[in-house]
Formats: structure tokens, C-alpha cells, sequence
């Protein structure tokens, strides 16, 4: 339980002022879904710099993003946007993973230690995990953008949203019971063959 709470939270502060958008947008309308996202945006960020956390990467896509949607929004009159924001941040997403990928110390890595500071992040084999669980992120972010617009084109407005919705939030479900259950995921592979210590391989 505390691992889903912490989990809610950690979603809640890196995503929240996308999430307070679309809610308020869909029942209110875009001014104040607008005025909600500055507000979130306002405080997280003021709480961020009073306790000197950083802004990563997904915390500036995330909340950028909702300001950009909610200006394209509102020069429409119209909330037309909604229909391709999901698919367009999911994108964005997957290209701050992919890049996330290449680093020398892959994103989900540097995620994990944040949890678990004694991972050996030394071993090249550790490394070379990480680097395909980053890049499977990305491939993830990928595949569920594609859902999302076709999921959006297929079905009304209010039908999409809710099928949307339940697919996000199953499919995101299953990646991170996936990145929670790192280690038996990572022995499972060993055991398959693949990421071996380097000492293994020259046997």
C-alpha cells in the first residue's frame, strides 16, 4: 500500500498539471482548465524550488505540454485538441526515453536508484538492462500513442475518452508491476541468456 501511494503521488507530482487540465476541461471548459494547470504549475514549482528538488525531463514535457494544449485550445474556441493530445504527449514521452536511452546512465536507471540507491549501477550488465528497459518505455509510449488515435477517430467523443482512459491505465499498470518487479525481471533474462557479467561471457 505505501508502494502505491508513493507510486500515486510520484504520477500525481510529475503529471499533475495535465491531469487537473483534461479534468477540469472536460467539465468545465478551457478557461478554467487552463487557470487550474498555471495554479498547479505555480505551486509545484514553488514547492519544487522551496525543497530544492529538480525538474525532470516528464515534469517539464508533462506540464509544458498542457500549457501549450490549453493556448492551441483556446485560440481554437474549441477543444479539438483533445482528441490528439493524448497521442501527441505519449510521443513526446517516448522521445524523452529514447533519448533517456543513449545517456550514459539509461533513464529508467536513474529512476530506480532514486528508490533503490544500492542498485550496482557499476556493472556493465546492470547498465545494459536498464538501457533496453528505457528503450521498451519508449517503444511502450510508442505503441499506446497509435492506440490513443485510433481509439479517438473510432468512437464519440465521450466513448473514447472513457475506453482511452481504461486502456491507459491498464496498459501503464502492467509496464510499471514490470518496473516494480525489476530484479525478477532481470534474473529472468540472465536466466534466458541475456545481460551476463562480463566475466561470464569470456569463459
Amino acid at each position: 500500500m505505501m508502494r502505491l501511494r508513493s507510486f500515486l503521488a510520484a504520477v500525481f507530482h510529475t503529471f499533475g498539471g495535465l491531469l487537473l487540465y483534461w479534468a477540469v476541461l472536460l467539465a468545465f471548459g478551457i478557461k478554467p482548465a487552463i487557470a487550474v494547470a498555471l495554479g498547479f504549475i505555480a505551486v509545484e514549482g514553488g514547492w519544487r524550488l522551496a525543497t530544492r528538488r529538480p525538474f525532470p525531463p516528464l515534469w517539464l514535457l508533462a506540464n509544458g505540454a498542457a500549457l501549450v494544449f490549453g493556448a492551441i485550445d483556446l485560440w481554437a474556441q474549441t477543444p479539438f485538441m483533445i482528441r490528439y493530445e493524448g497521442a501527441i504527449l505519449n510521443l513526446l514521452t517516448a522521445g524523452v526515453f529514447l533519448v533517456g536511452a543513449l545517456g550514459q546512465e539509461p533513464l529508467v536507471l536513474r529512476i530506480a536508484r532514486q528508490r533503490k540507491p544500492d542498485i550496482p549501477a557499476d556493472r556493465p550488465e546492470v547498465v545494459q538492462f536498464f538501457r533496453a528497459f528505457t528503450l521498451a518505455w519508449a517503444l511502450y509510449f510508442v505503441a499506446r500513442a497509435g492506440a490513443f488515435v485510433w481509439i479517438m477517430s473510432a468512437f464519440p467523443l465521450a466513448q473514447a475518452l472513457a475506453i482511452r482512459a481504461a486502456v491507459s491505465w491498464g496498459s501503464i499498470g502492467a509496464m510499471l508491476l514490470a518496473s516494480f518487479n525489476g530484479r525478477r525481471v532481470f534474473d529472468a533474462c540472465q536466466r534466458l541468456g541475456f545481460f551476463k557479467p562480463v566475466e561470464d561471457s569470456t569463459r
